[in-house]
């Protein structure tokens, strides 16, 4: 049998302090007082709207009237048939177009925070052209801008889908807008 002799692997200098030179600058934290009378480390945490999508990863699909896609089957039926009870109801007769967009932008954030699913934004059908009128002229202005601005980065996080309801509750001239559920 042969003699297995141990060796013994000498490792260059270098390399022997390397960890000592690299921890040598390096200084203790110093030790935070936790008291009740100390200052929190983060001052002011705002409530992002947008948290639906905050950090999740997931991708919504486009928004796009009367589109179920990312809703359950059961969830897309009731929507559907209009079954989900109307909670808030926004009038835009008669307001500018800046006005209305202000209108929008807070009348769905609030619904949305307050727990709300179901919503109506009447946006109205625009004038009928008079006689000596353009019949080209752009007509219903409200009624073609709210749906863009319900796919807007703002609001599309907090929005499932909507359409415009049967002519009782509106027709062409309201959106009936499904709210997804507010995270707790």
């Amino acid at each position: 049998m042969t003699n297995i002799r141990k060796l013994k692997i000498k490792q260059p200098k270098a390399d022997e302090n390397l960890w000592e030179n690299y921890i040598k600058d390096i200084k203790p934290i110093k030790k935070i007082d936790r008291n009740e009378d100390s200052q929190p480390l983060i001052i002011d945490i705002k409530e992002t709207e947008n948290s639906f999508c905050a950090g999740s990863g997931i991708s919504l699909p486009p928004l796009e009237k009367d589109s179920t896609a990312g809703i359950d089957n059961q969830t897309a039926k009731k929507f559907k048939r209009e079954e989900f009870k109307i909670e808030a109801v926004l009038d835009l007769h008669g307001k500018t177009e800046k006005d209305a967009y202000e209108k929008v932008y807070d009348f769905v954030i609030k619904a949305y925070n307050r727990g709300q699913r179901c919503i109506l934004i009447i946006t109205g059908k625009g004038l009928n052209p008079h006689e000596n009128e353009d019949i080209f002229a752009a007509r219903g202005i409200l009624k073609e801008s709210v749906p863009n601005w319900l796919r807007s980065e703002e609001l599309r996080p907090m929005i499932m889908a909507f359409k415009h309801p049967s002519e009782a509750k509106g027709g062409s001239g309201a959106l009936y807008i499904l709210l997804r559920r507010k995270k707790a």
